[in-house]
């Protein structure tokens, strides 16, 4: 049996490990810590939003490998066969691929009346994500209008300053839940006889059973019911958490909590070495360490060496964390010792001075399109060069990168 080891343990890294597992290999996780995924709200992309101006390319959820880690993490993910349209606390409405559990999807919807019910929290302003909603297009194309509504929807005066995770939390408890839903429907039935098509609720529809939570509510108030999408801090990365450990328990995968420091050849297979000096063999290693925000690529231009001074000599400006025989690049080519000893210049590297694909969005490792680097070493996800920095196209890469691995000769 081939044993593949996957470094990293956010979206990618769990895709690898369930779709490694799934074509027969042993699979071993490498648990880091939190990263990038953790911080998701939930819209699921394979494309930035922003620039997927018509249909996303759906032939990457159409592999088999692909649409079994989907199927495998079906509590968390809910891919519908067409993009869904997202509200946001920041206050538009912003069309996704797909979305997680729990979130509100406005596609489905005709036209007709959408309740916001207030609550005494300082991180949900229903009034406010109302206005802003009613003054999008694509509400005014669609025939939603959006109204704050009176509730009661916090019980206890702590509820009023926990933070959106914690309170989703709380509400995996069945009798609090039920507390919020009696609320949340007595505040709706007032506006019988309005032609209300859904309700967005705080985003407090639990942890453990988000899933469940928004189907129950939306049986009770007889409209479908969701979250607005949030930004990092949300429950959306403690879901993702549960729904992975759970959806890895079922496949069996070995999970160790440790941070990789190095990927080496041993003979025919490869050596992991781990921080505290430890080392786990494999035949196969999947890379998913994440980019510049997951930690597994890192800034460091040869003017950091000593600040202030003259750099004793110059480096490329990336590189990655877990030292391994890989070529950081971007248009595959590895990116070369910059001219001048204080590396690039700052102002080409990243948005707004350099807006059409920044260095810091496209860096990272060079790889194949089903994330083949060297013989047994594979890398997928955000540390990836050129590849869309989206959690579905991560899903996506890490799935591939999985199943390569583990039927690899």
């Amino acid at each position: 049996m081939t044993r593949v080891l996957v470094v990293g343990a956010g979206i990618a890294g769990t895709a690898a490990a369930l779709a490694a597992s799934a074509a027969g290999a042993s699979v071993t996780l490498l648990d880091g810590g939190p990263g990038a995924s953790v911080l998701a709200g939930g819209a699921l992309d394979l494309l930035p939003w922003e620039d997927a101006t018509g249909s996303q390319d759906d032939a990457a959820l159409a592999d088999p490998a692909v649409a079994g880690v989907l199927r495998e993490l079906a509590e968390l993910v809910h891919v519908t066969p067409t993009p869904a349209v997202l509200v946001t606390q920041a206050g538009i409405l912003r069309p996704a691929r797909a979305a997680a559990v729990g979130l509100l999807d406005l596609a489905p919807l005709s036209a007709g009346l959408v309740l916001v019910p207030r609550a005494e929290h300082p991180g949900w302003d229903a009034a406010a994500c109302a206005r802003a909603w009613n003054d999008t297009a694509l509400a005014r194309a669609r025939g939603l209008e959006f109204a704050a509504i009176d509730a009661t929807l916090t019980r206890l005066t702590d509820e009023r300053f926990l933070a959106h995770a914690d309170l989703a939390a709380r509400y995996d408890e069945p009798a609090q839940f039920s507390w919020l839903a009696d609320r949340i429907k007595q505040a709706v039935a007032r506006y019988a006889g309005s032609r209300v098509v859904a309700v967005v609720a705080p985003p407090w529809l639990g942890v453990e059973h988000a899933r469940a939570r928004a189907t129950e509510l939306s049986h009770a108030v007889g409209v479908p019911c969701g979250e607005p999408l949030l930004g990092p801090g949300g429950p959306a990365g403690l879901r993702f958490e549960r729904a992975r450990d759970r959806a890895l328990g079922r496949r069996e995968v070995v999970v160790v909590a440790a941070r990789a420091k190095e990927v080496a050849r041993d003979g025919d297979a490869w050596a992991v070495t781990l921080e505290g000096g430890d080392a786990l063999q494999a035949d196969r290693v999947v890379l998913s360490t994440g980019g510049l925000v997951g930690g597994g690529l890192t800034y460091a231009p040869s003017a950091s060496v000593l600040a202030g001074e003259l750099p004793p000599r110059a480096r490329p400006s990336f590189a990655s964390t877990v030292e391994a025989p890989v070529a950081i690049g971007t248009g595959r080519r590895p990116i070369g010792i910059p001219g001048s000893l204080f590396g690039e210049s700052p102002e080409s590297l990243a948005w707004p001075f350099a807006p059409f694909a920044p260095l810091l969005e496209r860096a990272g490792v060079l790889a194949s399109s089903s994330g083949h680097v060297d013989a047994g070493l594979y890398a997928a996800g955000d540390v990836v060069a050129d590849r869309p920095r989206t959690w579905l196209d991560a899903l996506a890469q890490g799935a591939r990168a999985g199943a390569t691995a583990a039927r690899a000769t």
